[in-house]
């Protein structure tokens, strides 16, 4: 598409979003929600006075432009005041504050949505507001200053993410004031302290350990292994009854869960997890496989409904147990009971326990741990992405669908990626069909449960399926970064990327995941991240990657094809057959060449590589 046939224009663009969305559903979903529901018909009519039109939505978030800056600014001001009003007169302990940025820019249209620089930097100045405060750009506070009698405060040079900009806060009120660093001040900063120490104090605060946003660029950066990494090794149970056999794998899941979504620690995930204990990994090996600084030990034994979890906290640099803790609970406060553990392991490392969004959510809206059991179970199934994985996934949904009930927001996930696989493994009786449903559940669990994985799905949804426009996916896919980047959330992120042909931030996404799954299960990962750098032509990387794994029984196919091309590349044709031979012999076809590096890059592959082998 060139630059003529791309529907540009300058916009005031408005961007509101819900402070502490999670953490106000942990506390209570019903009033929550239903505070949501208040405050979006609050917005909307205010909006509609001032002329104004919303052109996106996330459940907790807005985006609307308007005609002028002033009826922008305007709509701001009278919405924060009637919240504040509503959160007065509000009974119950939820009050629901808004932070709200405003930007003039350039914008461009994609139907009804508005997507570009204009947009982002509204964003990024939503971001950079205060709880229930307004901040505006220059470009904004330069036409309203001397139309409107609101007080302004100058934020000076402001750096959110990639954007640069020169902020103002408007004054509803004068405690709002507050003092930030300009750019320019960090920039003499950084020259004052000197390249080593600031590297190091720069390290810290973008880590997570003295901030409250975790810092990983969205779009490019790899994260961070500064930050402590922690190990939940899988809890033994010392009952070992057949009532109680799910309760281990189920509560370890769960304490993962919990404490991914704290700010300041990396959590590797469950797969990984399960890993060293299947490979009983020593202390030592675990250490310097996964780079962890930390593993939880633990024993549970329950007896009837009343259970004793005993945790070990291992410094793995010191080669000690450096915490111990006793628990007993009912079964029924489980979910409660491993947020406050969560707390005393983060007071223990000096963390300030600052939550995300990932966090302990999805096991919450489960109710206990046989639901956890079930959807743990129906997840392991479809990752298979096999017929006969498929259909025990359909049977865990419908056993958590008898207990939970039909409209359960807790299903939404579940069904929308059932239906997602139904019709990538051909078993979709009426496709447009499955593809409105699978859009209805996604959309469902943007608006209701607002996690990373909600929005990844949106986004994979609207790649695949409906606009195949990478500028509208990728705003799904960022929002489900900015929420708690998972190993799920980064999977996704580099395969769209992929599909829109940026490898560089593709391959980071990749890298990102495999941070949090180092031993990668099944060499799902990994097998994206080979395609991503065959894709940009990194085939040293490919070589340096896969040369140790390509003996292992359980190898990925794809990867040994592309491995093979790559050896051929170097010249080495007879190790070249030998390992194209092995990738057919286990099943290798050009169906699987294609979903991963594309339709035209396969037909060169193969015309380069048939002389090898036959190969269809």
């Amino acid at each position: 598409m060139s630059s003529s046939d791309i529907d540009r224009k300058i916009a005031v663009i408005f961007a509101t979003d819900l402070v502490g969305y999670s953490k106000h559903m942990e506390k209570d979903e019903n009033a929550t929600l239903r505070g949501l529901r208040e405050c979006n018909k609050i917005i909307e009519a205010i909006i509609k006075k001032q002329k104004g039109r919303i052109f996106n939505t996330g459940g907790d978030s807005v985006f609307a432009e308007f005609p002028s800056a002033v009826a922008a600014v305007d709509t701001a001001v009278e919405f924060q005041k009637q919240i504040k009003a509503r959160n007065e007169k509000d009974t119950t302990d939820v009050k629901l504050e808004y932070r709200i940025g405003i930007n003039m820019g350039d914008v461009v249209k994609e139907g009804d949505n508005l997507l570009g620089d204009g947009v982002n930097i509204a964003a990024r100045l939503e971001a950079l507001a205060q709880p229930g405060g307004i901040t505006i750009s220059k470009n904004v506070y330069d036409l309203v200053a001397n139309k409107t009698k609101y007080e302004f405060n100058d934020l000076g040079t402001q750096k959110v993410k990639q954007n640069q900009f020169h902020a103002y806060d408007l004054l509803l009120d004068p405690t709002q004031k507050r003092k930030l660093k300009t750019q320019s001040s960090n920039t003499k900063l950084i020259a004052m302290i000197g390249g080593a120490v600031a590297a190091v104090f720069i390290g810290l605060f973008f880590s997570g350990l003295l901030d409250t946003e975790k810092k990983i660029d969205k779009d490019s950066a790899v994260l961070s292994l500064s930050i402590p990494t922690i190990l939940v090794y899988p809890f033994e149970d010392l009952s070992n009854t057949e009532n109680t056999k799910g309760i281990s794998p189920a509560l370890t899941e769960s304490m993962i869960s919990s404490l991914s979504k704290y700010i300041g620690i990396r959590v590797l995930s469950g797969t990984t997890s399960n890993h060293a204990k299947n490979n009983q990994y020593s202390e030592v090996q675990i250490k310097k496989e996964y780079n962890a600084n930390f593993i939880i030990k633990g024993t549970i034994q329950t007896v009837l409904n009343q259970s004793r979890l005993n945790l070990q906290l291992v410094d793995l640099k010191q080669n000690k147990v450096v915490w111990s803790d006793k628990n007993d609970f009912d079964l029924k406060d489980i979910f409660k009971v491993q947020d406050e553990i969560g707390n005393k392991i983060l007071k223990h490392l000096q963390i300030k326990g600052v939550t995300g969004s990932t966090g302990s959510m999805f096991a919450e809206k489960l109710k206990n741990i046989e639901n956890l059991t079930l959807a743990l179970n129906s997840r392991a199934e479809w990752r298979k992405f096999t017929i006969d994985g498929n259909k025990k996934f359909w049977e865990y949904q419908n056993q958590l669908k008898n207990n939970l009930g039909e409209d359960n927001p807790a299903l939404y996930n579940g069904k929308a990626w059932g239906i997602y696989q139904n019709i990538l493994l051909g078993l979709s009786q009426n496709k447009e069909e499955d593809v409105r449903e699978l859009l209805k559940y996604a959309d469902l669990d943007v608006f209701e449960n607002n996690n990373p994985a909600a929005y990844a799905l949106r986004g994979m949804v609207e790649q695949r399926f409906i606009s195949k426009d990478c500028d509208k996916s990728l705003v799904f896919i960022n929002k489900a970064i900015e929420l708690g980047g998972t190993v799920d959330t980064y999977t996704i992120a580099g395969t769209i990327y992929r599909i829109c042909n940026e490898y560089e931030k593709s391959i980071k996404n990749y890298k990102n995941a495999l941070n949090l799954a180092p031993n990668d299960n099944g060499f799902f990962i990994t097998k994206n991240l080979v395609a991503s750098y065959y894709l940009s032509g990194k085939f040293e990387e490919i070589d340096r990657l896969v040369s140790p794994k390509v003996n292992l029984r359980d190898i990925e196919v794809t990867m040994l094809g592309i491995y093979s091309y790559v050896l051929f590349d170097k010249n080495n044709k007879k190790e070249a057959k030998k390992i194209l031979l092995k990738a057919i012999k286990k099943g290798l076809t050009r169906k699987m060449l294609i979903r991963q590096i594309g339709i035209n890059k396969v037909d060169f592959f193969i015309e380069k590589l048939r002389p090898l082998a036959n190969i269809d």
